[in-house]
């Protein structure tokens, strides 16, 4: 649910139902009692807003959007290449492939907060920069691996250069789109994961053919995809802006508009700065939000809506095998189901942002991961495992870019949303259980993994719609509250230095 509209004299209430501000309060409680999205009132800003929504996505989004994708071949291609004599060649044992997924989530996931902050104050373009050029140049090291140590140090080096990618990206989108176009973004962006599976399968798949007297196939994926990450690192330098006041895609008229309706989009509830904080400012920022432990919660839960999405996309094809495929032709049956996850991704993040909505729908797509896998746990028909795993696949997407877009839109404060998006990186904490559970042992069928997978996600279905009751138990006693200030009341909650963003009493959640 989004917080409420002020734009007109009347608003929905938390069930829906249409209250009259008129009748039931002063007319400024109306423009004070709640902080608003941005809408385009006229026709002349709604086709403003598609002209800059359209140059934002062919720049900024389709940049990053590529940039994840390679985050996503970069970060599974080693399961990729397990099919084949990757782990002969290189001296290694069958479980060091999942091992090495949770030494890669070693570094990735406890330096993501660390690394949204540093990426913050450099500036989101030459940090994104830093971290392809890094990461590629790491995979394409991965084709002189010969041995165990080797594999454990590029994985624990590779998670680290990947770490400051995604949770910063996050952030830059969300300085760049108002909340609810934000969704659909954030969405396409995390979405190109799934792509990445599918690509990814289609890419080794082909890559794995090239062989010659030198360079056995599995080196050829490491060196090709690497290259092409380091390739995009200089694409994504010369190409997105330092912010939208300096977009060299949008004129002056649209560039004004741009930054107005961002300030517009918090009811200029964020700060006036330009993002680099302070050491006191910053200090503050992280206090705010180890604080919110409904925040904080969130993130909790959205491990356990990770777990599936690490799980599948680097361990699907060991999957597939057990359903009766073998060699690359595994890798290449793989493909389907990530078509179908983007897909279902896309069709959940649109309706989340046509109803404001961010909760409901985490928990349906959850809700499908579970099914999925409820299935392909109890079948022992590979026809039947194999049409659920794109029942699963369909929904487990969803909850990667609702959750950071549902934490940044009740986030208003620059530095506090950075941290936040970070601390929401320790998501990838799932990595390092999926990679516990899906060893070589439960070959061919998967079947314990795959209900512990099954049980982490009902839970965290439970906390979410939780966490969403929290929320609205917290509006409705704000709103109890604020019904009985005056003006001067209002100025000075406004002006308050002890809260700030959504600490504010007017400030209203979205769930």
């Amino acid at each position: 649910m989004t917080p409420n509209e002020i734009e007109t004299s009347s608003r929905k209430g938390a069930q829906g139902d249409e209250v009259d501000i008129e009748e039931t309060k002063p007319q400024f409680i109306a423009s004070h009692a709640v902080t608003a999205h941005y809408v385009p009132v006229t026709d002349e800003e709604k086709a403003l807003d598609k002209k800059i929504n359209r140059k934002l996505d062919f720049t900024v989004l389709l940049v990053l959007a590529i940039g994840f994708i390679l985050c996503g071949i970069d970060k599974t291609n080693v399961g990729f290449v397990a099919t084949t004599t990757f782990v002969q060649d290189a001296n290694l044992e069958p479980d060091d492939i999942p091992n090495s997924l949770s030494l890669f989530s070693a570094t990735y996931v406890p330096l993501q907060p660390l690394m949204v902050l540093l990426g913050r104050r450099i500036g989101p373009r030459p940090w994104i920069f830093l971290s392809l050029f890094t990461w590629g140049v790491l995979s394409m090291a991965h084709a002189g691996i010969r041995s165990p140590a080797t594999l454990i140090a590029l994985r624990l080096l590779l998670g680290a250069a990947e770490s400051g990618f995604t949770q910063t990206a996050f952030y830059y989108l969300s300085t760049m789109y108002p909340k609810f176009s934000l969704g659909f973004r954030m969405g396409m962006f995390s979405g190109m994961y799934s792509i990445a599976g599918a690509f990814a399968g289609l890419i080794a798949y082909g890559l794995l053919r090239v062989e010659s007297e030198t360079l056995r196939g599995w080196q050829v994926v490491f060196l090709v995809e690497g290259g092409f990450t380091v390739f995009m690192a200089f694409v994504g330098f010369f190409v997105l802006p330092s912010d939208l006041g300096s977009a060299w895609f949008l004129n002056e008229r649209e560039r004004r508009h741009a930054v107005h309706r961002m300030g517009r989009d918090l009811a200029d509830a964020e700060e006036d700065d330009d993002g680099r904080s302070k050491m006191a400012e910053l200090k503050k920022d992280v206090k705010d939000v180890l604080r919110d432990w409904k925040k904080l919660g969130i993130i909790v839960c959205n491990i356990t809506a990770v777990v599936p999405v690490t799980a599948f996309t680097t361990f699907l094809p060991l999957i597939v095998q057990g359903m009766g495929y073998s060699g690359i032709d595994a890798t290449l049956m793989s493909v389907p189901p990530f078509i179908v996850g983007t897909v279902g991704l896309i069709i959940i993040v649109l309706s989340s942002d046509h109803f404001h909505e961010r909760s409901l729908h985490t928990v349906f797509g959850m809700i499908l991961g579970v099914i999925g896998c409820a299935v392909m746990a109890a079948s022992s028909d590979p026809k039947l495992r194999y049409g659920f795993a794109h029942v699963c696949l369909s929904g487990v997407f969803v909850g990667g870019p609702l959750v950071a877009v549902w934490l940044a839109g009740n986030t208003p404060w620059k530095g506090a949303r950075s941290f936040v998006l970070g601390l929401n990186g320790y998501a990838n904490l799932a990595g390092v259980i999926a990679g516990q559970l899906y060893k070589s042992k439960y070959r061919p069928s998967y079947a314990f993994p795959l209900i512990v997978t099954m049980i982490m996600s009902a839970v965290g279905i439970l906390g979410f719609i939780s966490i969403r009751v929290m929320y609205m138990m917290e509006n409705k006693k704000r709103r109890k509250e604020i019904a009985t200030w005056d003006e001067d009341r209002f100025e000075e909650e406004q002006n308050s230095t002890e809260r700030r963003g959504d600490q504010r009493k007017t400030w209203i959640y979205g769930y």
